[in-house]
């Protein structure tokens, strides 16, 4: 595996590069999956304007040099979130002109939405569109700024940047922190991007879907979608080719040859994509411990009480949860291997030299470092400062996706441990069964192989060398998964030695 240096401007984008020289330029906990997914494609739309996605140059030992343009699109988003009034004026006893009228002065922003009167004729129309857009908006529970809500991603028309508070601003990098640029160049090295790409085009991004041409016609007929667009030049991932990538790769190409509409691919790719983004994390942090063993996730399926399954499930994901910060100390201690420390220590005036030595390495701007006085104190300042600011945000993305992909379950006084979703499980059918259905055990063996997750007994022994726990634990974990299998109507079993998952989502022909 190859690495590639970092290109030096986006070192100056931070106060220590430690994480990013890790995983990548960035990984941020208030970025979703969804999230991530969103920004992937907005990267991807821009990209396929300019005939290039998924399939971009870079020369040898070099980065990629990337600039893609996403719109604002602001006249949608103010009709679908910055419109509180539509509702209650649909609702008045008032003559359909009167409520055009009506909604006409009281409407947000600076366009003269009069246009939608022709389009859609009844005010009612209109307004349960403008609901539509709401109830399937992505994420519509959480709270955010009317600029960072999105709709849901119909088409290319629904595609749009994340915004300040400002709609005329740029953005500030908390929701789309480059997490869907790190996945767009995941895909790009995987040597399948075009392919990839291809299938995106005619599965997910169509501009005759209906939804989109009803976003597409909320727009003002002279709107140009690339006026005062956001230009943005790609992150930064570390490595040139990874297995991860190809890992990942194929998932996606899996998903996008299934019997499915568009719309229902998106949420196995959401959650697939981020447990592959997962598990890319936790192998660079093994490969910067110097720990070549390989992740794993024991699950433990839903019992009626707590099983011997439970204690495993916690301590792996504790486990895994603390390799990151482990990651962040073998990498800035590794520092004082190199031969620059050694010279830095050898210097006229030690304290200076570490100083300049430790700022070189790791971009580090250091003001709060002690001045003078002691090379190991100057370390140490360094070495907190970036576990603190590893702790503030990537240190948590394990914890967070684990739960909002259907990984992790959590309850007030028991904690938090690995128990997969139902959702979650779909999609592991969806991707795993290719061939219409798989023997069971078969089935189990794949989902250790492709994801690392560790249900019954033959997998647990590969993972920790030994069984942690009793046979018998793992034998009942996998008969619960068997019958939670069966009450999704996605197992099948024909005997008392032959079970089936069933894939009812074939690919297509």
């Amino acid at each position: 595996m190859s690495m590639i240096p970092a290109p030096e401007k986006f070192k100056k984008d931070v106060n220590v590069w430690v994480d990013e020289a890790i995983w990548g330029h960035r990984f941020y906990n208030d970025q979703t999956p969804w999230l991530v997914f969103l920004e992937f494609l907005s990267v991807f739309r821009g990209r396929h304007l300019d005939g290039r996605a998924l399939d971009e140059p870079r020369a040898d030992g070099a980065h990629e040099v990337i600039t893609y343009h996403v719109p604002r699109l602001i006249p949608l988003r103010d009709l679908v979130f910055n419109n509180p009034h539509i509702q209650h004026i649909d609702s008045t006893k008032r003559s359909d002109s009167e409520k055009w009228s009506a909604w006409l002065k009281q409407v947000n922003g600076d366009y003269d939405f009069s246009f939608l009167r022709d389009r859609f004729g009844e005010f009612s129309r209109l307004t349960h569109v403008v609901e539509y857009f709401q109830n399937t908006a992505v994420e519509p529970h959480r709270q955010r700024r009317w600029t960072s809500r999105f709709i849901f991603p119909y088409g290319p028309d629904c595609i749009y940047a994340d915004l300040p508070g400002n709609p005329q601003g740029s953005p500030d990098r908390r929701f789309f922190a480059r997490g869907g640029e790190l996945l767009y160049l995941m895909l790009c090295r995987s040597g399948h991007g075009p392919e990839i790409a291809e299938l995106i085009n005619k599965r997910l991004l169509l501009e005759a879907d209906p939804w989109n041409r009803v976003a597409k016609a909320l727009l003002p007929e002279d709107y140009r979608s690339d006026s005062g667009a956001i230009s943005s030049a790609i992150g930064y991932l570390p490595y040139a080719g990874r297995g991860e990538y190809k890992e990942l790769a194929q998932t996606w190409q899996h998903l996008l040859q299934l019997d499915l509409p568009g719309a229902a691919l998106f949420d196995p790719l959401v959650r697939l994509s981020s447990l592959h983004m997962l598990l890319y994390m936790m192998r660079r942090a093994g490969e910067e411990i110097g720990d070549n063993a390989e992740p794993k996730f024991v699950l433990e399926i839903a019992a009626p009480s707590k099983t011997t399954l439970f204690e495993l499930s916690s301590e792996s994901l504790r486990a895994n949860r603390m390799a990151t910060l482990r990651a962040v100390r073998a990498h800035v201690e590794n520092a004082k291997n190199d031969q620059g420390w050694h010279d830095a220590l050898a210097a006229r005036v030690p304290a200076d030299a570490v100083r300049t030595y430790l700022a070189d390495r790791f971009a580090w701007k250091p003001e709060d470092a002690p001045v003078g006085g002691d090379p190991d104190a100057i370390f140490s300042v360094l070495r907190s400062y970036a576990e603190k600011r590893h702790q503030q945000h990537v240190a948590k993305v394990h914890n967070e996706w684990t739960r909002q992909i259907g990984l992790t379950v959590s309850r007030r006084g028991v904690g938090t441990w690995y128990a997969p979703s139902d959702s979650l499980l779909k999609a592991l059918v969806m991707c795993t069964v290719e061939d219409g259905r798989e023997e069971y055990h078969r089935f189990l063996a794949k989902l250790y192989e492709r994801f690392r997750l560790v249900i019954a007994a033959p997998e647990a022994e590969k993972a920790f060398g030994s069984l942690p726990t009793d046979q018998h634990a793992f034998t009942q974990n996998a008969q619960r998964l068997e019958q939670r299998l069966r009450t999704l109507g996605l197992l099948r079993r024909l005997s008392d030695d032959c079970a089936y998952v069933e894939n009812p989502f074939r690919r297509r022909a």
